[in-house]
């Protein structure tokens, strides 16, 4: 139980072949066993990476054997305990190393149970950013096969929440082909979690096609669009989320860097005109997340002496919805009978208004 451990507080050069003899027996002579309660292989999984990376790369092959002796560990949690580590192993082996030794163990994960999948396809951006751009490419299949994941919405999540990361490893042609349509479909998606962790990733795909100065950055704009005219109130919150988001980015960009002109006017000129209808629209929830964007859009100098968004502005501190005066930073009187006097909207109103938009 405390080898690993041990093994790792050591200097390469104290780490005799004895010892590390010792370490790997922990898998090789007990990973056949099949009692549940047997504990070391599980050991020897969880502190596989911390010995790979004391012993160094050039010391793999002396762990390589017990590396596969876990791999068909018939305790589950074995297997689990590899495939969220895998990543890590891959960037201390390297490129041609992860290549021979560890695209194998990949494979296997892929086809094992949901509960071993999830680690490898929660680090998947990271193991494939260790690949050769050869090997990467033979993995592009299993993104397409993720987005039409159907039994477990979670996986359609986490690819999700790589895309920015998976926009980066990929060429254009690989983008245009296959991350763009799978981007937009996880917009679409049935399911809340997975529309929110993909429109949380358009500022890191808009860097990315800026990098690439594509040629169908039109076409991409044009289907963001339509999310916020869609007659789904689910699709319009969602762009007014994508704006929120990347407004998050560029004032963290402008504190480090203030001249951070290039996304302000990207945004001014791509995202302002759909965010300013929204800010009208008849969905209470999408109008206190467009009144968000607004009170960032005031910290930014070079937007904030804007006329149309003044005038976004003084509608929003305005509105009926409660909830958007209050994002706004209107002072109120709380109590339902206030509310109704003042004519706004309560909680109970707010929802069958959007049921009803739902509905439309």
């Amino acid at each position: 139980q405390h080898l690993g451990p041990l093994i790792a507080t050591l200097s390469q050069g104290e780490v005799t072949p004895k010892l590390l003899q010792y370490y790997a027996s922990m898998a090789t002579g007990k990973g056949q066993c099949g009692s549940g309660d047997n504990e070391m292989p599980t050991f020897c999984a969880y502190n596989f990476p911390a010995v790979v990376l004391t012993v160094g790369r050039d010391n793999w092959v002396h762990l390589q054997e017990a590396y596969c002796e876990l791999l068909k560990d018939i305790q589950w949690k074995v297997r689990r305990t590899l495939s969220y580590s895998i990543h890590e192993i891959a960037l201390i082996l390297g490129p041609q190393l992860t290549q021979d030794s560890l695209l194998p163990a990949l494979d296997t994960f892929l086809k094992d149970l949901d509960e071993v999948k999830v680690g490898v396809l929660q680090n998947l951006g990271k193991l494939l950013g260790v690949m050769e751009p050869a090997a990467r490419l033979l993995y592009v299949p299993l993104l397409c096969n993720l987005e039409m994941e159907s039994d477990n919405w979670r996986f359609r999540q986490l690819l999700a929440l790589q895309l920015g990361e998976l926009f980066h490893l990929y060429e254009e042609e690989v983008i245009q082909t296959e991350l763009y349509p799978i981007f937009m479909k996880l917009c679409r998606d049935p399911v809340a979690e997975v529309r929110n962790a993909s429109g949380n990733q358009l500022h890191s795909i808009l860097t990315r096609m800026h990098e690439l100065n594509v040629s169908w950055r039109e076409e991409f704009m044009e289907e963001l669009h339509d999310l916020a005219t869609d007659r789904l109130f689910q699709h319009r919150h969602l762009f007014a989320q994508m704006c929120q988001s990347i407004l998050e980015a560029i004032l963290a960009a402008h504190v480090q860097s203030p001249a951070h002109a290039v996304d302000v006017e990207m945004f001014k000129k791509d995202l302002l005109p759909q965010l300013l209808v929204l800010a009208q629209d008849k969905v209470g929830n999408i109008r206190q997340r467009v009144a968000i964007c607004f009170q960032m859009l005031s910290k930014i100098e070079a937007l904030s002496s804007d006329a149309d968004i003044a005038g976004a502005v003084a509608s929003l501190t305005t509105d009926k919805d409660v909830e958007v005066l209050r994002t706004m930073g209107e002072t109120l009187q709380l109590g339902l009978t206030s509310n109704k006097h003042l004519g706004r909207s309560n909680g109970a109103e707010r929802d069958a208004e959007v049921r009803k938009a739902s509905t439309v």
